[in-house]
Parts: structure tokens; C-alpha cells; sequence
């Protein structure tokens, strides 16, 4: 199985929240430890690994559970693989938020995708590809983006226009 095959198996088993991943090639670096920095703040606030490991088992059982060494890995080290959807109850009780925030956590930290992302579906690769470059050359491609813009704008109009005039000549 790929990596967008599982990518895509898993967003599918977090109930459609999201509406996209991050794209293929785009390493988690980018995103943001969200997840991790909601394990600290629990472990900050006085709840030990062990507790919340204790605190999974009593939720999922020995199946469902996660174990104080995953917690302190969550928490201290760059991991690559999220928890899995059948993870999600426990953690929920774990770090005291809903199931759905959680899945929130999870997609912002290890996918790139935020519930209040916005970008329509045929930029999302353009930005993907942005984030690749360099910050010196943004401004080059924010010119270059302009340019074309700029130049679709214009024949737009010009179809329009040509339309207008068409229609005025049959109107005639």
C-alpha cells in the first residue's frame, strides 16, 4: 500500500473532517507540533506518562491504549506516524478535549490541514509548491502569478467583449 493510499485511508477513517492532505513530497517539518505541544501542556499541568497511559487502558482497554513511552516520544521527539483513529477516545480523555478536536490536532500536525483551511482544490498543488521555495524567490513568484493573472484577466475581457460585439451585430 503507498503513502497516499494510507494518507487516504486514514483521513477516510477520521469521518471526512478534513478536506485535504498535504501533498506528497511535503515533509511533516513544515506543519506544526500541535498535537505534540498539547502533550506537554497535559504533562506540564501535573498528569505523568504513566497516568496517561493508565487513563487510554481505562478508556480503550489494552487494544486501544497507548503506552507511557509513546506519550513521552509524542511529547519530547519528532514522530513521523500519527495515532491511529482507534487511538482517538483515549487520547480525548487524555488530553480532556472531543474527539473531533483531536482529529483537528492530528491533521494540522502530521497532514498540513486545518478545519478552517479554505483554498480551493486546483491551488492546493501551487501551494504546496510554494512552500518548497525559497523565501528570497516568493517575490519572484508572486510576480510571475500576478503576470498570468493579469494575463487572464485580460483575455477574459477580451472574449467578452467579442461576445458583446456578436451579440450586438445579431441584434442589428
Amino acid at each position: 500500500m503507498d503513502s497516499q493510499t494510507i494518507r487516504s485511508s486514514f483521513f477516510n477513517q477520521l469521518d471526512g473532517t478534513f478536506i485535504w492532505l498535504k501533498d506528497v513530497g511535503v515533509t511533516g517539518d513544515v506543519f506544526r507540533d500541535v498535537f505534540s505541544q498539547a502533550v506537554r501542556a497535559r504533562n506540564a499541568a501535573g498528569m505523568t506518562y504513566s497516568q496517561m497511559e493508565a487513563k487510554t487502558w481505562e478508556v480503550g482497554g489494552k487494544e486501544e491504549s497507548r503506552s507511557s513511552g509513546w506519550w513521552n516520544n509524542m511529547a519530547n521527539y519528532h514522530m513521523d506516524t500519527p495515532p491511529a483513529p482507534k487511538y482517538i477516545p483515549g487520547i480525548a480523555e487524555v488530553l480532556k478535549m472531543s474527539e473531533r478536536e483531536v482529529k483537528e490536532l492530528i491533521a494540522e500536525q502530521w497532514y498540513g490541514v486545518r478545519p478552517d483551511d479554505r483554498l480551493p482544490r486546483r491551488l492546493r498543488t501551487l501551494v504546496a509548491t510554494a512552500r518548497r521555495v525559497a523565501r528570497v524567490d516568493l517575490v519572484l513568484l508572486n510576480d510571475v502569478a500576478r503576470a498570468l493573472g493579469d494575463k487572464h484577466s485580460a483575455e477574459t475581457e477580451v472574449e467578452e467583449l467579442k461576445e458583446a460585439s456578436v451579440a450586438a451585430e445579431e441584434d442589428n
